[in-house]
């Protein structure tokens, strides 16, 4: 059973990473009592790159805190707290062996849509102060998922995720280590069979469209 342990909101900060100013709302702090969830934002937060991080497809970030014990040992690291990889929703037993693109989620009044999974990037190496996180992210095959709200309403901490509708696609860790592996042999009908889901984030069909091509022009 899936349950929903925290609700994490932030506002863009600007911090210096690397030399550079850099926007970004990946500092999530839980908050308490019911939350309302709006078609695009939860109340409270605000993604400083929207095209990248946000709009109708990508209004919440989900991901599974039974993960966070793993990362705890491979960074040895005791300060982990709900929010630390700039989701919105902690959640225990989320698996993204299980989770599909296209599974609808009841949480409180809210029902969502999963769109895909989350592609990591210098964000989690700021956040994280350490270079090498993106890419422990990516070979660990744990995503998390991105969500679509259905139906707007109000979630708080402890609600149950309750799993309304199954997706007709692979399962999110599938995707995600094709996605971030194109070039291997196993990935295109993996890519291939995702761009046939309509509950895909187009962004990733436009993504995926240019890895399958990036593939076909090494043939």
């Amino acid at each position: 059973m899936m349950k929903l342990l925290s609700v994490n909101v932030a506002q863009p900060r600007q911090v210096e990473y690397n030399g550079k100013l850099v926007r970004s709302s990946i500092w999530k702090e839980p908050v308490s009592g019911a939350v309302e969830m709006g078609e695009i934002n939860l109340a409270g937060d605000r993604q400083a790159t929207a095209v990248i991080h946000g709009g109708i497809h990508k209004a919440a970030y989900a991901f599974s805190h039974d993960h966070y014990a793993w990362w705890a040992k491979q960074l040895k690291r005791d300060d982990l707290t709900f929010g630390m990889f700039g989701e919105n929703l902690t959640i225990r037993g989320l698996d993204e062996s299980k989770a599909r693109v296209g599974d609808e989620w009841q949480i409180g009044t809210c029902r969502f849509l999963i769109t895909g999974p989350r592609i990591p990037c210098s964000n989690l190496a700021m956040k994280f102060k350490d270079a090498t996180v993106p890419k422990r992210f990516t070979d660990s095959g744990w995503s998390g998922v991105y969500l679509r709200v259905l139906e707007t309403g109000t979630i708080a901490a402890g609600d149950r995720v309750r799993v309304l509708k199954k997706g007709k696609g692979g399962n999110i860790e599938e995707l995600f280590r094709a996605y971030t592996h194109p070039r291997d042999s196993a990935s295109r009908p993996v890519l291939e069979k995702a761009l046939q889901n309509p509950a895909l984030d187009p962004e990733m069909v436009g993504n995926i469209e240019k890895r399958l091509n990036m593939g076909a022009s090494d043939t």
